[in-house]
């Protein structure tokens, strides 16, 4: 699942916009092809009209999260449908807003584990218009608002917050925080309904040359997190290498990946059961890569901009990647080395999970995304 307050990454990377490399060895072509039109999907009708940010699998259940906006009130909205159910039927959660910026927030990633969950809602506020944080925890049947100090993600050295992800020993929010050269990666963890920020790993720690971006986190059915971004190299000149970090606790192992081009970016990592069999999805050099344990496919050609963003999810031995590019849905579908282009929902990507075969997709600009869902049996068994 990359739910994915995605959206929040450009303040990590506004260094990488100016990037200027030495050129490596040309990489190879990517081949041009036309997309397979797919039929099929079906746009969900949420309650209260609620507009999805965010798609997660919790338990039993599917939630969505986002906002309601009546034109004079805009409020933070969950809903639920049973993961079992072809066509769910979709109830509200129930909310219990206690802050001023979460009776507004928007929430935009999730994550939880049995009748668990945790979710961050984002509203603007400030005489900055900045990003305020609330988190919100309980269970499908009801969701608080749990209150926190200005101290705990706001303040003169305040990053931002990228992610709520769930490893073995709970929910931890992945985000950014000054360090002694630029924002550090960091990571949260709850005690009781207080969130207190952990000692930074040291893969996450920028030095005087090399500044580390994370961008968002997926955790993985080890019980493990992968937190995918990139590292900036400045060294000799400027280089972003697509890099992932995974881990649990206070031991994250920095990879960068292979064959990282001029410029790249990780943006969606999925392990396979316990092992260290992970394919991620990024850009490299303005196209979508996805890097496997093989190094890095040969994708049909997708170009992308900065805005552009992607979701790698899998089922068994197949490979499945929503991606946009200047604003169209495309999907990449890969097996045994092998991979296919269809059409997509249009808009920038936001989440999405594979329940079965049934793909829940989130996409769209931020106030006006919607949630699209396609059967892919006939797609996975080609």
């Amino acid at each position: 699942m990359l739910g994915t307050g995605r959206f929040v990454a450009a303040s990590v990377t506004t260094l990488a916009l100016a990037l200027a490399a030495c050129t490596p060895a040309p990489p190879r072509p990517a081949r041009s092809v036309e997309p397979v039109v797919l039929s099929g999907w079906v746009t969900v009708d949420l309650p209260r009209d609620l507009i999805p940010a965010t798609v997660a699998a919790v338990g039993n259940d599917l939630v969505v999260g986002g906002f309601v906006d009546s034109g004079d009130v805009r409020a933070p909205a969950l809903a639920r449908g049973s993961a079992d159910d072809a066509s769910p039927e979709w109830v509200p959660v129930p909310l219990q807003p206690s802050t001023p910026y979460g009776r507004v927030a928007s929430l935009v990633s999730l994550a939880g584990a049995g009748r668990s969950m945790t979710a961050l809602g984002a509203a603007h506020g400030g005489a900055h218009a900045n990003f305020r944080w609330t988190v919100w925890t309980g269970t499908p049947t009801g969701v608080a608002d749990r209150p926190q100090t200005f101290e705990t993600f706001g303040g003169q050295e305040a990053g931002t917050l990228l992610a709520v992800a769930q490893d073995r020993r709970g929910p931890l929010i992945i985000g950014t925080w000054q360090g002694a050269h630029g924002l550090d990666g960091a990571i949260w963890r709850a005690e009781g309904h207080r969130w207190v920020r952990q000692p930074t790993p040291p893969s996450l720690v920028n030095s005087v040359d090399r500044q580390m971006a994370p961008r968002t986190a997926t955790g993985q059915p080890d019980g493990s997190v992968a937190i995918e971004g990139s590292v900036i190299d400045l060294r000799d000149g400027v280089h972003q290498v697509a890099a992932v970090w995974r881990g649990s606790g206070g031991d994250w192992l920095l990879s960068e990946l292979p064959d990282p081009g001029r410029r790249s970016e990780a943006w969606s990592t999925s392990c396979e059961g316990q092992g260290p069999d992970c394919a991620t999805v990024g850009s490299r050099d303005g196209t979508v890569a996805v890097w496997t344990g093989d190094g890095r496919a040969d994708l049909p050609a997708v170009t992308v901009a900065d805005v552009d963003v992607g979701v790698l999810v899998r089922r068994a031995d197949r490979l499945v990647v929503a991606v946009s590019t200047d604003g169209r849905g495309r999907l990449l579908v890969g097996h045994d080395g092998g991979w296919r282009l269809f059409t997509a929902p249009d808009g920038v990507v936001r989440a999405a999970v594979l329940v079965g075969t049934r793909l829940y997709l989130v996409s769209g600009s931020e106030g006006a995304a919607v949630l699209s869902v396609r059967d892919l049996a006939d797609v996975l068994a080609g």
